[in-house]
């Protein structure tokens, strides 16, 4: 045969659509009957968990719950200031339709949750809290494609062909996985504080510091981070306070997933969940046992540049036919970091009372916008702040409250990425994380801060490419074509291949085996090797 033709197999995703959606969702807990009742909600934390999502035509499908935390001050039997606190695992419900145009049911799906707001009230029994909730949800349509692609093609020295090729850069998806890691803990506490203590809350983070791609599997590893809230009984006044206590990087953790077909030189991409913690004192409230579980969600893939053939045609009398096909490519750039620092000030409402002592700061972002400008990208976005305080109060007691600032403060930000060049009109893909926040009470009701984290982004361009998918040298036939005949079935043997080298249809060939088509379907196009197909003759128009 004089024609001889490369190809290869790509996995291909695409993100079809994105878009975000706010949803409130609101319920009741109970504080139990064995607990003191509440005079009042100190703090509020609410952890949402998307539990499953699904692609439909064009909408996006989430269902999931939110954990609570509360922390409430009541008063004891002696009439002084007790803390308390309840933690619901899945305590309120949520569900939520978000529009993507062009999401179709056999597609997949990227969903994120985050908490822009937060209303707690308890009622006049002391036992019943309400919980208003405002989520921001965002869902992404992801087009997965499996494409063959002819590469190269030549011929002998007599046959001429001229070839048209054009490169891609894509990264092939090697396959996907859920990483899970183990927590435990076992951290001593500061000062040995001793038994009197009382766990309130305990939260945990993973900062990762390197993401690495190995034989089969793909390792993330990185750093954990905690915070306690406690309840301790003052020397001094002999009421109860709240005490505050961080350990940061106190230790390191490795997720790891098992993903068939990875080596090193591939790049792994995990979208890591909030760690889900719980504690409680040991050792005479010397220590506090940490037990908790890590998940992310891994895809593993592998840069390629991949020169691909647009079109074929034949030079000389070597007959040739190309199935063309037009595939949807996403190319994407390497990503690019920013450090950021944001300054800023902020002052309590006259519905809080002045401060005395700062206890806690953190810190929340995100992104507003991302565009190209000028070679660079711009990446803006703002800050929310939170503080947990000891309020000033005339009976030298230590009454403690929590008070919220949404868009404390706004960062703008430019990136240098090289990939600009070559991706002039594609799309910025950009998210920003907190590593740090620093606090300091200035006056009775203001407080400022600093806060340092890193932006990062990269660039992707989604276009439509018509490439080559198939070619054929058409049989030739000395003397009249015969009726039919039969052939046995080749490695790189498909529908289209046989009939049209054949010269007859894929739906005489069907006619003729009804047995290829369950074979083709099974196989993804591909037919049993070494199987025999009959072969009837066609009309030569049919191939025109």
């Amino acid at each position: 045969m004089a024609l001889r033709v490369k190809d290869d197999i790509v996995q291909l995703e695409t993100v079809i659509g994105t878009n975000s959606t706010q949803t409130v969702a609101d319920g009741t807990v109970a504080i139990p009957g064995s607990m003191l009742p509440a005079n009042r909600i100190v703090k509020v934390t609410a952890v949402p968990n998307i539990k499953e999502h699904w692609a439909e035509e064009d909408r996006v499908n989430l269902d999931g719950t939110i954990t609570v935390n509360i922390i409430y001050a009541g008063e004891d039997d002696t009439g002084k200031t007790y803390y308390g606190s309840i933690q619901i695992p899945d305590a309120i419900p949520f569900s939520r339709v978000v529009d993507v145009p062009g999401a179709t049911p056999n597609m997949l799906s990227q969903c994120e949750a985050a908490v822009l707001d937060l209303q707690s009230a308890v009622r006049s029994d002391g036992r019943t809290v309400d919980l208003d909730i405002v989520l921001e949800l965002t869902a992404a349509a992801v087009s997965t494609q499996e494409i063959a692609v002819v590469t190269d093609a030549s011929a002998e020295a007599a046959a001429r062909l001229k070839v048209a090729k054009d490169v891609l850069h894509i990264e092939d998806v090697i396959g996907r996985g859920t990483a899970k890691a183990q927590i435990r803990e076992l951290i001593p506490i500061p000062g040995g504080s001793g038994s009197d203590l009382r766990l309130l809350e305990i939260s945990g983070r993973f900062r990762p510091v390197e993401n690495r791609v190995e034989i089969d599997r793909a390792v993330i590893v990185g750093t954990m981070s905690y915070k306690a809230i406690f309840a301790g009984f003052s020397v001094d006044t002999g009421e109860e306070q709240i005490i505050v206590h961080r350990w940061d990087e106190v230790s390191g953790l490795e997720l790891s997933v098992e993903i068939y077909g990875s080596h090193p030189g591939m790049m792994a991409y995990p979208r890591i969940a909030a760690p889900m913690v719980s504690g409680q004192l040991v050792n005479d409230g010397q220590s506090l046992a940490v037990e908790g579980e890590l998940t992310a969600d891994v895809k593993v893939v592998q840069p390629l540049n991949v020169s691909v053939v647009t079109d074929l045609t034949s030079e000389s009398d070597v007959e040739i036919r190309v199935r063309q096909e037009t595939i949807q490519v996403q190319q994407v750039g390497d990503t690019a970091f920013k450090d950021i620092y944001v300054d800023g000030t902020v002052q309590l409402t006259s519905s809080h009372p002045p401060l005395e002592r700062l206890l806690d700061v953190e810190a929340r972002a995100a992104v507003t916008g991302a565009s190209v400008v000028g070679g660079r990208v711009v990446v803006s976005g703002y800050v929310d702040l939170t503080a947990l305080y000891v309020a000033r109060t005339d009976d030298f007691s230590q009454p403690v409250y929590h008070a919220a600032w949404s868009n404390v403060a706004t960062f703008e930000t430019s990136i240098s990425v090289p990939a600009l060049a070559a991706m002039p009109e594609g799309e910025t893909e950009a998210s920003v994380d907190i590593h740090d926040v620093r606090a300091e009470p200035i006056s009775r009701d203001t407080i400022s801060f600093h806060v340092m984290g890193s932006v990062s982004c990269r660039l992707k361009e989604t276009m439509s490419k018509e490439v080559v998918a198939e070619v054929v040298e058409l049989r030739q036939f000395k003397g009249r074509p015969p009726t039919y005949t039969c052939v046995t079935v080749q490695p790189d043997d498909t529908l289209w291949k046989l009939a049209t080298k054949y010269r007859t249809t894929v739906e005489n060939l069907l006619e003729a085996n009804p047995n290829l088509a369950e074979a083709a379907m099974t196989t993804g196009g591909g037919l049993p090797v070494g199987s025999k197909v009959l072969i009837t003759l066609s009309v030569s128009s049919e191939l025109e």
